[in-house]
């Protein structure tokens, strides 16, 4: 399936509250946060997000804004600006520019300076997000792999909306060996011709097929960070603007140098392209790092151009380069910057310092020493991120656009068994199944159990009693019975029901509540909504000759303004109906209505 043109243009009308962030003054220094994980992230300016509404102030999106996703995860409403970078000197003039249309706002890479301070340990493994632009095609995975990678979104034209997570475990810098990466966020949200799997969606615009002009018809993440969203009152911004060299593979495109524009800097000259700027809340833009201490731009000012940044402070002003791997670790910490080069970069192709091999636009780099005129090495290959080299046996040469790593504790973005292992990277290393292949560990999707059936003498109001997990009997000899299927999922909402065993044709409906104990209610006994007396329903139905009846998927969205439903909450449901036939008027009882059994569901991601 396809994201329809018109439903982009819907979003406007269901669009959040904007998470507006004031600047206020920080001091430099690592951040350890422990919050609910988010995806922040940036696109580039040639999809059709750019100008659109993305503040409750109306002010637009741009691709130098920091945006996070709302709504629904599977159908989510357009992202809205978490931070917006009016801290550069062209915001102003250029901020509202159509799509394709360059100015020299784009940011290409950016990071909030507390990402995984990785680790030696033997064992220690930790996780690398990535995302690619339009032209990626990705390593083709392993036959039978249900789960979209690269390849398989590349196929379908959505590769570059997505992001795509891969694990890796000991020490590096690693060799160029073929991992897996598989997908953990969707541009928008709907599972694409080529994968079954639920994903989260981003509010994006898929498909964007790969052309060589400067408009496009989807949207492409060019930057992102995983993890706690910014807060101006502790974090800093770490990122890297755009060069002023064409792209590789759109030559009809606009391109403008967007860091020699910005001549705002504390200190020395005017940006480049390869340099790391930092903005800090109430302080302005200041240059964090030259490009020639990472071993950039070494033939000459503006040859090379980061398009991925990854970076881990030490809290001491300035960089401190590592002069050998995992200085970053330790009592004195050196800081940690990793990073890729955009297509046409010129080091691209020179030897790494690490395994001699040919730098690539798909790898992540590092640099030791402060650079020392030589080039960096590359630290995790394109091949651990399921893309592919050229130089190292592939047909094509895919381009990192945006990438993090989080590991020492840090909290995967979907984790609904808690394991701290990516929901999706667990199913790929089996630790957990997935029999239906919808990307959500099984484990995560027990719909339920019942309880409160009419068994037992002492539950049945007139000894009424019926056969197990049903309720009591009624006006046919039967017992009404619901039955939880789907999964227990608040992100998928396709818990449902099936009820049976009812009088033909009669009226009823299911309601929710908390878990209570048995009440006497006509010809039956209700165990939803005791306790606290709250009752929330769903639109009555009419049961079928047969005496069945379906409700659901998508219960949570028909209770809209009933009881908040979060991770680990439990609720009862249950079904009342009107016990009632030709023969037995008012069911064996005497009494008009009766219930079925209770089923309860404690809610997972």
């Amino acid at each position: 399936m396809r994201l329809p043109s018109a439903r982009h243009a819907s979003r406007a009308a269901r669009r959040r509250a904007a998470l507006w962030l004031a600047p206020a003054p920080l001091a430099l220094a690592p951040i350890a946060a422990a919050q609910t994980p988010q995806l922040s992230f940036s696109i580039d300016g040639q999809g059709p997000i750019n100008a659109t509404v993305g503040s409750p102030t109306g002010a637009p999106i741009n691709d130098a804004d920091i945006l996070v996703s709302v709504g629904t995860p599977f159908d989510p409403d357009s992202p809205v600006i978490a931070l917006q970078a009016a801290f550069l000197d062209v915001y102003q003039s250029c901020s509202g520019h159509l799509p394709g249309v360059a100015c020299g706002l784009e940011i290409n890479a950016f990071s909030f300076g507390r990402d995984a301070r990785i680790r030696p340990t033997p064992g220690y493994t930790f996780r690398v997000y990535a995302s690619v632009d339009e032209f990626a095609q990705g390593m083709q995975p392993p036959a039978g792999t249900m789960l979209p990678t690269v390849f398989s979104e590349a196929q379908a034209n959505e590769a570059a909306a997505d992001v795509f997570a891969s694990q890796l475990s000991g020490a590096g810098p690693f060799p160029p060996v073929p991992s897996l990466a598989v997908g953990v966020a969707d541009g928008d949200g709907v599972r694409s011709s080529t994968s079954p799997s639920f994903l989260r969606g981003l509010g994006l615009t898929e498909p964007i097929p790969p052309t060589p002009g400067g408009v496009d018809l989807g949207d492409n993440i060019d930057g992102f960070d995983v993890g706690p969203g910014f807060n101006p009152a502790v974090d800093v911004l770490f990122f890297s603007l755009q060069g002023g060299f064409p792209l590789c593979n759109e030559p009809n495109a606009q391109v403008v140098d967007a860091a020699a524009l910005q001549s705002v800097i504390t200190g020395g000259p005017p940006a480049a392209a390869a340099d790391v700027l930092l903005f800090r809340p109430g302080i302005g833009v200041e240059r964090y790092i030259r490009a020639q201490a990472l071993g950039l731009d070494l033939l000459g000012v503006g040859t090379d151009d980061i398009d991925a940044l990854m970076v881990v402070e030490n809290g001491v002003p300035g960089y401190q380069p590592p002069q050998a791997p995992y200085d970053w670790v330790g009592p004195n910490p050196s800081d940690l910057v990793l990073f890729s080069l955009r297509c046409g970069s010129q080091t691209i192709g020179l030897p790494d310092a690490n395994f001699g091999v040919p730098i690539t636009q798909g790898d992540v780099l590092l640099t030791l020493g402060g650079g020392a005129g030589s080039p960096p090495g590359i630290f995790v290959p394109a091949e651990a991120m399921g893309l592919q080299t050229v130089s190292r046996g592939g047909t094509s040469d895919d381009e990192l656009d945006g990438f993090d790593i989080v590991g020492d504790g840090g909290e995967p973005w979907v984790d609904c068994n808690m394991n701290n292992v990516e929901d999706t990277i667990d199913i790929v290393l089996g630790n957990s199944l997935d029999d239906d292949s919808n990307g959500i560990p099984d484990e995560c999707e027990d719909p339920g159990s019942a309880y409160c059936d009419c068994a037992a003498v002492a539950s049945a109001p007139c000894g009424n009693t019926a056969g197990p997990d049903a309720g009591c009997e009624n006006a046919i000899g039967l017992g009404g019975q619901l039955v939880g299927l789907g999964t227990s999922s608040i992100e998928t909402d396709s818990l449902h029901f099936d009820i049976s065993n009812l009088p033909p044709l009669t009226f009823g409906l299911l309601f929710m509540g908390d878990v209570g104990p048995p009440v006497a209610l006509g010809n039956g006994s209700r165990c939803v909504g005791t306790a606290a007396n709250q009752l929330w329903r769903v639109p009555v139905f009419q049961a079928t000759v047969g005496g069945t009846h379906q409700e659901g998927p998508g219960l949570l969205g028909v209770l809209a303004g009933g009881p908040t439903v979060t991770i680990g909450s439990t609720f009862g449901f249950q079904a009342w109906y009107r016990d009632s036939s030709g023969l037995v008027p008012n069911g064996p009882c005497g009494q008009g209505s009766n219930l079925t059994n209770a089923w309860a569901v404690t809610f997972t991601p």
